[in-house]
């Protein structure tokens, strides 16, 4: 986990918060927080630190991260549940791929589903001290009529859909305008 968390600390230097969460199975997981000032993409950020040691195989791991803007601290629980937990089936989420929670993702949204992305742009993979390869994988919150609208017309529609309602998908404040 070093290797990762030096990784993160030489993008934006040190998290202005950090929250420690224990899995079923007894291992550390951590969620990081960088202010806004702290990062380039003009939103919080927020990351997974331990996903890669419950979710993958030997040689690929991966965490997760999320960008939202005004900041929303209540995202660490679902974050956490996501590192532990995935998409349910241990490997490495795929694109497209979603999750959704038994509860609100943060206080002050009624979106509860994850669809997992690409994150590659944001956050470059990276070997770790094991030289496994950890993609970090990007998090995008998406409210129930948005989900029913990826699962009946797929990804890449859904992602035309927001584009062409300039929906800022990292609005931590935004509502369900697909109803």
């Amino acid at each position: 986990m070093m290797a990762i968390l030096d990784y993160y600390h030489s993008k934006y230097g040190e998290a202005s918060r950090t929250a420690k969460f224990i899995s079923p199975d007894g291992l550390e997981v951590y969620v990081l927080k960088w202010d806004e000032s702290q990062i380039k993409e003009g939103v919080t950020m927020y990351v997974t630190l331990g996903a890669s040691n419950l979710l993958g195989d030997s040689n690929e791991g991966c965490e997760f991260f999320i960008g939202l803007t005004p900041e929303v601290d209540s995202i660490a629980n679902a974050l956490a549940e996501i590192a532990i937990h995935g998409n349910g089936t241990k490997g490495i989420p795929s694109s497209g791929d979603t999750t959704t929670l038994a509860y609100k993702l943060w206080e002050g949204t009624s979106a509860r589903t994850f669809m997992f992305t690409d994150g590659d742009e944001v956050i470059p993979s990276v070997k770790n001290e094991l030289g496994k390869d950890i993609r970090f994988i990007q998090l995008v919150p998406l409210f129930d009529s948005e989900l029913k609208y990826k699962k009946m017309h797929g990804e890449g529609a859904l992602w035309e859909r927001l584009e062409k309602m300039e929906m800022p998908y990292w609005d931590s404040i935004r509502e369900d305008t697909f109803l």
